[in-house]
């Protein structure tokens, strides 16, 4: 039977927590839901309790993949499998307040949107519990407000799992993850939100956001590895956006953060073909761009080799922005 809402749960070693999960998904007040739940080759108990769980409510469905995907192309397997008029992601490891799906639904019915976005989260870790604030969203207003596509862009968070989406505007504009397993959820709503014109962005039910810490070498991996692996997504999202006529002169095709590092010859090689790359787009709209994201593009543009960039600047970019304007 066809659903309202379809909540779609990528796992992969999940056993640790899914239970919980699943348990506060079963608790919802509001009830006309299917969980899609796909075991991505788990090799823990993560199946068998999934199998315990669709034995005793037929809500829950299994789907196996044949191969490892990662995150981002098993949500695809979910929403191809979806019977519902709304799409919900839920992570394996995080839970929902009892209300969660109820304010949810209300808001993108009231709304009549095709996304919504809960800005209530916390995040767990090690047992302390941390309301999480986005800096860009101190202003929103509790009942919630809309915000165009460039802000929800620029300033929103870019959680799939606090966003609800409506089902035939993913289908409409063709709209799936890409094949990227670290940051699909940044290029994904980047993609996403060029074709929403507005989303509506509220305060609701909260969801606990579990800090996995379990790897001290992954964590320290994933780390290092950041900066990169942002670039890698901006450069994803502006191949994408410019095949099907999406740029747009208000978006940002990059932003600097604070951890960002020349520090190695893969990320100059990569940073500087990427910059390469939207050079046209970038002079042509450089005006949107703050001084140290248009030092960070010029410095990669301008330097011929690593060896030359190392004697010119910082390996971190603030410090060599920094160096610069004094």
């Amino acid at each position: 039977m066809k659903k309202l809402v379809s909540i779609i749960m990528p796992i992969y070693n999940a056993g640790r927590f899914i239970k919980r999960t699943l348990d506060s998904v079963l608790k919802q007040t509001f009830k006309d839901f299917e969980v899609i739940c796909i075991n991505d080759c788990s090799t823990d108990n993560s199946l068998k309790i999934l199998e315990e769980f669709a034995n005793k409510d037929n809500r829950i469905k299994i789907f196996n993949n044949e191969n490892n995907l990662g995150a981002a192309l098993t949500r695809n397997v979910g929403i191809d499998n979806a019977q519902g008029e709304y799409i919900y992601f839920l992570d394996s490891d995080d839970y929902i307040e009892e209300k969660y799906l109820e304010c949810m639904v209300q808001k993108i019915e009231q709304e009549n949107c095709d996304i919504v976005l809960n800005l209530s989260i916390v995040n767990e870790t090690n047992g302390i519990s941390t309301p999480y604030k986005h800096p860009s969203m101190s202003q929103i207003q509790e009942n919630g407000e809309y915000l165009d596509k460039i802000t929800t862009i620029h300033d929103a968070p870019c959680f799939i799992w606090a966003r609800m989406y409506r089902k035939s505007f993913l289908n409409k504009n063709n709209l799936r993850f890409l094949d990227i397993h670290a940051t699909d959820d940044v290029v994904f709503n980047a993609i996403v939100n060029m074709y929403c014109e507005k989303t509506f962005v509220f305060y609701g039910e909260k969801y606990h956001y579990t800090v996995n810490n379990t790897s001290v070498t992954g964590v320290a991996k994933a780390i290092d590895d950041r900066d990169l692996q942002h670039i890698r997504a901006y450069s994803m999202i502006y191949d994408y956006l410019k095949a099907h006529n999406k740029l747009d002169d208000r978006l940002k095709l990059f932003r600097v953060y604070p951890f960002m590092k020349v520090d190695t010859e893969e990320k100059f090689d990569y940073y500087k073909k990427f910059f390469e790359k939207i050079e046209a787009d970038f002079h042509k709209n450089e005006n949107i761009y703050n001084e140290m994201e248009k030092f960070f593009a010029y410095s990669l543009l301008e330097t011929p080799t690593y060896e030359e960039y190392l004697k010119k600047y910082n390996k971190v970019v603030t410090i060599g922005f920094l160096r610069r304007k004094m």
